[in-house]
């Protein structure tokens, strides 16, 4: 939604709402509106300053204008700028006669687009400035020839002078769907006058001296629409507007058509009330009805198409067939054309659902449908709407009212709401002021009754739909109060409640979910619902799967693995780049139990009925088109999460492989005897059902988060003193033999030859104590044996009271590979070093 400052300003006092803006707050224009607004929860999404290049454009007079001697499109024209007469060539069609006024930009002048304007000749005839169009000036849409100004304005007058809203400040608000009443600038400017403490002053209205016409209007359908004003406009001119009012609309995106269309444009921004108006005479008999379509009942729309109604469909019809889709769109046989001279004015209120229902099933999405569905006001806000177009029309397109009437339907009441003052100091942890309080629902029009000092009746204006509960009115208080104004602390209820219904696995979810960010992984979140096709890769049979009995497309499960999200994901990024996708995932896994019901009571009956729920925080890392990735990438990633609470994990050997890893590179993540993860390269089964490139490398991690201990706390270690030196193994092993199994062995390896070893240099040990040893790379390719791979591991070797030679180093690094080796060899006996 596009605010005007200026059109804004305009609801207060001349210069009110400037200084109110400048005491409120030091900072420049733009900073201040979007700290106020954005404060009212109204978020400021953009502000722009326009205009600001049209100030050197003034006001140019015609003196003569003669055919140029060398062009045939080209005329060269004698203007007056106010100060005397320079000659100007202009190749516009639409030049007016001698004493017409047009807007030119002088010598010096810089446009908007960035022409800096100088004097030059045109085949061979001096030019002093440039005569433009409204477009060149970018206060206009059009830029079939040049703008004409009126000519009883002033040769030399600054455009700016003459037309408000060309030098402007334009915010781009993001409003919420219950705030239908901020998508206009009446309700903007009354959040804004009630922060600020200024009275607000819309424009004035008048109800017309005409009489009711009860038949004008007949409302066949009350439930879906509840008021209808209607007014007979006759002896109307449509023309274009003036310059001011296509001005304001064209700074807030929309085009000017006719001073007609453009009066119900120009309310709907102000108000933010759609309306209609009508061409009468091509309405039968003159009035309208609102009711129901027929099926299949036929209507062509203003955008020229023809769509086939259903019966749920709301219609404006006449005596017999419809003209408009109420709410929605006009007709295209009763639209304002040039050659209208009477108007039917129309000013409803339509019930929400039925024209959201309507708009989504004829794929509309219009300026006035998008405030219907949202609820606009049926009470005096309406009324008001309706007659402030009304005097606008009789200003500028003449004629005058004849009729106009008042039809009732179905209106939603108006809630009748108690405010408890206690309840607010309770619910918002902060007391605001009674003073405070009066002032704010005054400023939004809540009617209060204060029937005592702790209990305040109030009826919810009908401009505020969102105003139903006792709730909604301490969120009003709160909002003008100020949040920066709650306290950050707990009360002491609060805490304890917090602490009463604090969650475990909650708390180790988000832990998990930062050191996997801290690991460089970008957080991703999924839909709980899959395809059936896509857990069938998984071990839960289909009995186990917890079905959806509204489905939405083919989603008709929920997950029973954390993997299938994650690997769309990536299909997702892969088909539109080729960079590296780094994904993780903290969420919920769901199954139904084993089908069986203990012995022991009633309750775990109850239990094996309900599907079951883990908290898993799974990881999937990708590397790009070019590859690089290794296994250690992503169990690092893991270890270094469950470092983040405090807990050592190390890779070990599964205890059954998991289906959707691949077979040789995959590893159980063990805490303690625990096993609380796992780890591997994602099964080439999976690559090719997700229609990933052939040979892509995956690789996937997950942690069972309920298997974690509730209170894991990290802890800190010395750094150490010396410097440590590593040293580097390659192994060629068979892929079926894991690397968890080779860094088991050498751990078991370093503690056997450490207990022998007489001299003081020792394994480095990580934060958690345990011996240092990285998998650097896991390659398998030229060079390699079939059904072998290269695995290269690093080992730090340290002293704690003084540095390692070389000698020492690579003494203990033999014995620790010779004896990991032996001990490999058992199982698999063409382990051996390259």
């Amino acid at each position: 939604m596009k605010i005007s400052h200026q059109w804004l300003s305009e609801m207060f006092v001349e210069g009110a709402l400037d200084a109110a803006l400048a005491a409120w707050s030091a900072e420049g224009k733009a900073a201040a509106w979007t700290r106020l607004l954005t404060g009212l929860g109204l978020e400021v999404e953009a502000v722009q300053a326009v205009g600001e290049a049209v100030r050197s454009i003034v006001v140019g007079e015609i003196r003569g204008k003669s055919p140029h001697p060398q062009a045939d499109k080209l005329t060269v024209v004698e203007l007056f700028d106010g100060t005397g007469v320079v000659q100007v060539v202009c190749g516009a069609s639409n030049l007016p006669a001698i004493g017409g006024k047009v807007a030119f930009a002088p010598v010096g002048a810089v446009l908007p687009g960035g022409l800096a304007i100088a004097a030059r000749e045109l085949r061979g005839v001096a030019s002093h400035g440039m005569i433009c169009s409204e477009a060149e000036l970018e206060i206009g849409a059009d830029d079939s020839g040049i703008l004409v100004l009126p000519e009883s304005w002033r040769a030399g007058d600054r455009l700016v002078d003459r037309v408000p809203g060309i030098v402007d400040t334009i915010l781009e608000l993001g409003v919420t769907p219950n705030r239908p009443d901020a998508l206009g600038h009446l309700g903007v400017a009354r959040d804004v006058a009630t922060k600020l403490g200024l009275p607000l002053r819309p424009p004035a209205v008048r109800r017309p001296d005409a009489p009711d016409a009860s038949g004008l209007v007949s409302i066949a359908a009350p439930e879906r629409c509840g008021r209808y004003l209607g007014y007979v406009l006759e002896g109307m001119s449509v023309q274009p507007s003036p310059l001011w009012m296509r001005v304001r609309l064209h700074r807030l995106g929309l085009r000017a058509i006719s001073n007609v269309v453009d009066v119900t444009n120009f309310v709907l921004m102000e108000c933010g009330q759609p309306l209609h108006a009508f061409d009468r005479d091509r309405l039968a008999e003159g009035r309208v009805v609102v009711r129901r379509a027929e099926r299949d009942e036929p209507m062509t729309t203003l955008d020229g198409t023809q769509k086939l109604l259903t019966a749920e469909d709301l219609v404006i019809a006449d005596a017999s067939t419809p003209q408009a889709l109420a709410g929605v769109m006009g007709g295209a046989h009763s639209m304002v054309h040039a050659g209208t001279h009477n108007l039917l004015l129309e000013a409803a209120w339509f019930a929400p659902a039925g024209i959201r229902a309507t708009a989504r099933r004829h794929g509309y999405a219009t300026d006035s449908s998008y405030r219907f569905e949202r609820g606009v006001d049926h009470g005096v806000g309406l009324e008001r709407a309706a007659l402030r177009a009304l005097e606008l029309l009789l200003e500028l397109a003449g004629g005058r009212c004849t009729a106009w009437t008042d039809a009732a339907g179905e209106r939603p009441p108006a809630p009748t709401i108690a405010l408890r003052l206690p309840r607010v100091a309770s619910l918002l942890g902060v007391e605001v002021p009674v003073s405070t309080a009066r002032a704010v629902l005054a400023g939004l029009e809540v009617q209060v009754r204060e029937d005592s000092p702790e209990v305040w009746t109030c009826v919810a204006p009908t401009h505020r739909p969102d105003l139903r509960r006792e709730v909604d009115l301490i969120e009003e208080l709160m909002r003008f109060y100020g949040l920066d104004k709650v306290p950050a602390r707990l009360t002491v209820p609060q805490a304890a409640r917090a602490a009463a219904h604090s969650d475990p696995v909650t708390e180790l979810g988000d832990r998990l979910a930062e050191g996997l960010r801290d690991a460089g992984l970008h957080e991703h979140v999924a839909m709980a619902f899959v395809a059936e096709n896509k857990v069938e890769f998984f071990a839960v049979p289909p009995e186990r799967r917890v079905r959806v009995e509204n489905p939405m497309r083919a989603a008709g499960v929920m997950r029973t693995h954390m993997l299938p999200g994650l690997l769309d994901a990536l299909a997702h990024n892969v088909a539109r780049h080729t960079r590296p996708v780094r994904l993780f995932e903290v969420g919920r896994i769901y199954a139904w139990p084993e089908r069986h019901v203990p012995k022991d009571g009633p309750t775990a009956a109850i239990d094996a009925l309900l599907p079951r729920e883990r908290a898993i925080a799974a990881a999937l890392i990708y590397g790009g088109a070019k590859g690089g990735v290794q296994a250690r990438e992503i169990t690092g990633a893991a270890v270094q999460a469950l470092a983040r609470v405090g807990l050592r994990a190390r890779p070990v050997d599964p205890p059954a492989p998991a289906a959707h890893l691949h077979p040789g590179v995959q590893a159980a993540l063990a805490v303690g005897d625990a096993i609380v993860g796992e780890a591997g390269e994602v099964h080439p089964d999976l690559i090719r059902a997700w229609d990933l490139p052939e040979g892509t490398r995956v690789y996937y991690a997950e942690i069972a988060v309920e298997a974690l201990p509730a209170r894991a706390t990290a802890k800190a270690r010395d750094l150490p003193r010396f410097p440590s030196t590593a040293r580097d193994l390659s192994l060629e092993i068979p892929v079926t033999l894991s690397a968890a199994r080779v860094v088991a062995a050498l751990t078991r390896a370093v503690a056997a030859v450490s207990a022998t070893a007489a001299g003081e240099v020792r394994l480095a040990t990580d934060s958690f104590g345990e011996p240092a040893i990285e998998v650097l790379e896991d390659y398998r390719g030229a060079g390699v044996p079939a059904g072998h791979r290269a695995l290269l591991l690093r080992l730090h070797y340290a002293a704690e009271q003084r540095s390692v030679t070389d000698d020492e180093a690579q003494a203990l690094h033999t014995a620790i590979v010779a004896a990991a080796c032996e001990a490999l060899r058992v199982d698999a006996p063409t382990v051996r070093p390259r």
